[in-house]
């Protein structure tokens, strides 16, 4: 059973999965930024690169930021600052 605090992550990241949005998760003081691919009731799939997606357990997360203006193809523009 997930505690209150990673109920509200898992709430976090369905939300970033439905509006496809750039999401940042860290992981034991690592920073991952890209796209949830999936979530399943203990695990999320974020999408690094194209083809690459990482596993990480809900519980291991530690904080979620959903980057509210950017589109997943930020990630993948070189020009971007």
């Amino acid at each position: 059973m997930l505690s209150q605090a990673h109920q509200q992550i898992k709430q976090l990241l369905q939300t970033a999965y439905q509006r496809n949005q750039i999401t940042t998760i860290n992981v034991h003081n690592i920073t991952y930024t890209g796209t949830v691919d999936f979530i399943s009731p203990a695990t999320v799939y974020l999408g690094l690169a194209a083809g690459r997606s990482r596993e990480i357990p809900l519980t291991q997360i530690s904080q979620v930021k959903l980057h509210q203006f950017q589109f997943w193809w930020y990630l993948y523009d070189s020009t971007a600052q």
